[in-house]
C-alpha cells in the first residue's frame, strides 16, 4: 500500500503497523533508541523511507524494543 511506497515518515510506519500509539509516542521512542528499521537503530527524526530500505525490494523489518517485531509487505 501508499505505507511502504518511498518517502514515507518511518514513525508513520510504526504507528500503521501499531507497534506505537500515536506519532508522539513514536517520535519519543525513536528519541530513546527503541524504534529499528530492518535491525538498524532509527535516529533521524524526520527519517523517511527510501527504495533501499526495502528487503527484497518489497519487506519492511520495523521493531520497538527488544521483542515487538512487525513485518510490512508490499
Amino acid at each position: 500500500g501508499a505505507l511502504d511506497e518511498p518517502g514515507v515518515p518511518v514513525i508513520e510506519l510504526f504507528v500503521a503497523a501499531g507497534l506505537c500509539p500515536s506519532k508522539g509516542q513514536a517520535r519519543k521512542d525513536l528519541e530513546g533508541g527503541g524504534l529499528y528499521l530492518n535491525n538498524h537503530r532509527l535516529t533521524e527524526i524526520d527519517r523517511r523511507l527510501k527504495a533501499t530500505d526495502l528487503l527484497f525490494g518489497k519487506h519492511l523489518l520495523l521493531r520497538k524494543g527488544r521483542k515487538n517485531y512487525v513485518v510490512l509487505s508490499r
